[in-house]
């Protein structure tokens, strides 16, 4: 597989809420009828929020790292930097589902980006970070993955909430 081809895009309408913290669903319309509704994650400013996504492996997949990136905007005026944090681990044969399956412990890669001048619902582009084969739990093709996206307020100076529409993870 060449370099940067496109392995997963994860968008708001397959996130599975995890069981407490979840990022909330929301709907953004242009100004135009009839109106277009963009559906997004809704991530608070002052409390981690989290989004899941689960996928299989496709059989293209060659081995390599993750470069990841994300799409979104806020809902305010704030130029403060968002962070998200993304964590991916492999969910093998008999792995015990009901038991830790330790995705809050697993290495994660965090994207940090500003947003525009005057950002109120503007989509903005991240900068790209690579998350590595290992620290992604060394999937193959066929393997489950599950990929959690939190927004991380501690480190994240925005105010307003972010409003994730994609998160892009090509292979490296």
């Amino acid at each position: 597989m060449a370099t940067t081809n496109t392995i997963f895009i994860l968008e708001p309408l397959a996130a599975a809420p995890p069981g407490t913290l979840s990022a909330l669903l929301d709907i953004i319309t242009d100004g135009l009828a009839p109106v277009t509704n963009i559906p997004v994650l809704r991530f608070s400013p002052s409390v981690n929020w989290h989004a899941d996504w689960h996928f299989t492996v496709p059989s293209y997949y060659d081995g390599g790292g993750f470069t990841i990136s994300w799409k979104g905007g806020t809902d305010n005026t704030s130029v403060g930097t968002f962070e998200i944090e993304v964590r991916i681990i492999n969910v093998a044969d008999t792995t015990i589902l009901t038991g830790d399956l330790g995705i809050d412990g697993a290495t994660e890669v965090a994207i940090t980006d500003t947003p525009p001048t005057t950002p109120i619902n503007k989509l903005n582009y991240s900068t790209t970070e690579e998350l590595s084969h290992a620290d992604a739990g060394s999937p193959s093709p066929g393997d489950r993955l599950i990929i959690r996206a939190t927004r991380d307020q501690a480190t994240d100076t925005n105010t307003g909430f972010l409003q994730l529409a994609e998160i892009l993870i090509l292979e490296t």
